[in-house]
C-alpha cells in the first residue's frame, strides 16, 4: 500500500468589513489542525465585531479526527463569539466525514442553537433549515 505524502495546510485569511475568510488548502490532520483554530481564533480577539466567518473547504486534501476536532472547535469559538460559520466548497470527503460521524448538523444549524438530534430512521443532516432557537 502506497501513501500520498503529505500536503501541508496552508490558509489564505481575509478580513473584510464583519466577514473573516480563510482558505484551506492541502491536509487538515494531526499535524496542521491547530493552524486553523489559532488563525480563527486570532480573529475573532482581533475583530470583536466579527458576525461571519466563512471557510473555504474546496482544496482540502485530507481530513482527519483532529482536523474535524479543529472544525468542531472553531465552530465551538465563533458561537461563543456570536458569529455565523459556513464552511463553503464542502469537498466530498469531508462531507462524507460530517455524515459518518454525525457532525454534519454541527455546521448546518444557526449560531446558537443546538444540532437537533435524530429519532430512529430520522437524518438530521437531510433537513437543511434550522430550527428556531428557543431561547428568542
Amino acid at each position: 500500500m502506497t501513501h500520498s505524502p503529505a500536503t501541508p495546510l496552508r490558509l489564505s485569511c481575509r478580513h473584510a468589513d464583519d466577514t473573516f475568510r480563510v482558505e484551506l488548502r492541502g491536509d487538515l490532520d494531526h499535524r496542521y489542525a491547530d493552524l486553523l483554530v489559532e488563525a480563527v481564533s486570532g480573529a475573532l480577539a482581533d475583530h470583536g465585531r466579527l458576525r461571519t466567518v466563512r471557510l473555504d473547504c474546496t482544496g482540502l486534501t485530507t481530513v482527519d479526527p483532529s482536523g474535524l476536532s479543529a472544525l468542531l472547535m472553531v465552530r465551538r469559538r465563533t458561537d461563543e463569539a456570536g458569529a455565523a460559520l459556513h464552511l463553503d466548497g464542502r469537498p466530498p470527503q469531508l462531507e462524507r466525514l460530517l455524515e459518518l460521524t454525525g457532525t454534519l448538523t454541527h455546521f448546518t444549524a444557526r449560531p446558537g442553537t443546538r444540532a437537533p438530534q435524530a429519532g430512529p430512521g430520522e437524518d438530521p443532516a437531510r433537513d437543511r433549515s434550522a430550527a428556531p432557537d428557543p431561547r428568542a
